[in-house]
């Protein structure tokens, strides 16, 4: 590191973190340039930052987040603390699929809710198929064998290692912010093989980037799959997501591929008198995404359109048939008696854009483009 690094000319730091303002939203606060108590006053000790792994120095555009900010707001993060009190949804989605690791808070939340929104049961369970079908088109049409799953809850029903270790070159790294649910996956993923747990916050690149289980997933440049389940839908500002998701994007090698949910109601509230029922439903959908909300660190889920979510995901070339809802994706036994439009949830799989390489201008300018892969 620089001598410009040491405590003594630690406000040299403010201007880097200024030319990155988006980054300040990622974690709803500003950051705090001092103390850096990794910082050595002498600068010979401090520790190097590597460059991260996957961000080609030959790529055609620096990222928009520098590394040093990204790992300074990951130095400041804490995760949530830990809370039995409230049904907590990783426990939630593991009632709703089958498993056995909810306990009575949550059975109770999820048979009150069910009274609620009846399909809800049946949108979990769309979600999860939606997942699989897209993990098997980025091992069998992308030959994707490496995955990065933040969100995905706790590995005992239908887990996402089940559908990716199946292939011998297979990886997975699960990412999860909270303390119980980082805590199980420590417990469990250990004993698989090409799997591995960091505790961090998808909000904060940072915490998860530069973890080393991630920076070995990375590190041979392979494409990587970015899986997002019932993440984008917890940001309440659309910008806030969209500059977190540029930022992997961003350091995913080329060819990689971005798998996405998030809950919507649209289709059903379309303002026609005719469709009383489905103004209903997506009202009913609208309390309940409120009911996550209870507690200060755990936020409600917000609902997107069509539209909002391919803005979330501008800068990335959707794989046809490019947002639908997660029971209508590239799925050959659609049940017929259910309407794809009651799965209350979207999909997609994206790619990241390979970047062409660098040319100059007569003018000896360096100019950019890019294109899909």
């Amino acid at each position: 590191m620089s001598k410009a690094s040491s405590p003594g000319c630690a406000h040299e730091l403010v201007p880097v973190l200024d030319d990155h303002r988006t980054s300040h939203r990622l974690s709803g606060r500003k950051f705090d340039p001092m103390p850096l108590p990794f910082l050595s006053a002498d600068s010979s000790s401090a520790p190097q930052l590597a460059r991260t792994p996957g961000f080609s120095a030959s790529s055609t555009t620096r990222p928009s987040i520098s590394d040093t900010a990204l790992k300074i707001a990951a130095h400041q993060w804490k995760p949530p603390p830990l809370d039995l009190m409230n049904p907590n949804p990783a426990r939630i989605r593991d009632f709703y699929l089958g498993g056995d690791q909810s306990f009575a808070l949550e059975r109770n939340w999820c048979i009150n809710a069910t009274r609620l929104v009846p399909c809800l049961q049946q949108a979990y369970r769309d979600e999860r198929d939606f997942l699989g079908r897209a993990i098997r088109f980025a091992k069998r049409r992308r030959r994707i064998h490496r995955f990065l799953v933040i969100g995905a809850g706790l590995p005992f029903a239908r887990p996402v290692h089940d559908d990716v270790l199946s292939h011998p070159h297979g990886m997975v790294v699960y990412a999860e912010p909270e303390e119980y649910v980082s805590a199980r996956l420590n417990l469990f993923v250990p004993d698989l093989a090409q799997s591995a747990t960091v505790q961090g916050d998808f909000l904060e690149p940072g915490t998860i980037l530069f973890a080393e289980a991630v920076r070995a997933l990375l590190r041979d440049g392979s494409p990587v799959c970015l899986v997002l389940t019932g993440v984008l839908e917890t940001i309440a500002d659309t910008g806030d997501a969209a500059a977190a998701l540029q930022c992997y994007t961003e350091r995913l090698p080329p060819g990689s591929l971005v798998i996405a949910t998030h809950a919507t109601v649209d289709g059903l509230d379309t303002g026609d008198a005719a469709d009383a029922a489905d103004a209903a439903l997506a009202e009913q959908r609208r309390l309940l995404c409120c009911t996550y909300g209870r507690t200060a660190h755990r936020p409600p889920r917000h609902l997107r359109t069509t539209g909002q979510l391919r803005d979330l995901l501008a800068g990335l070339k959707l794989v046809q048939p490019g947002i639908t809802y997660t029971s209508a994706w590239h799925n050959p036994h659609p049940a017929r008696e259910v309407r794809p439009v009651e799965s209350l949830c979207l999909a997609a799989v994206a790619g990241v854009r390979r970047a062409r390489p660098r040319r100059s201008t007569s003018a000896g300018v360096r100019v950019a483009g890019a294109e899909a892969r």
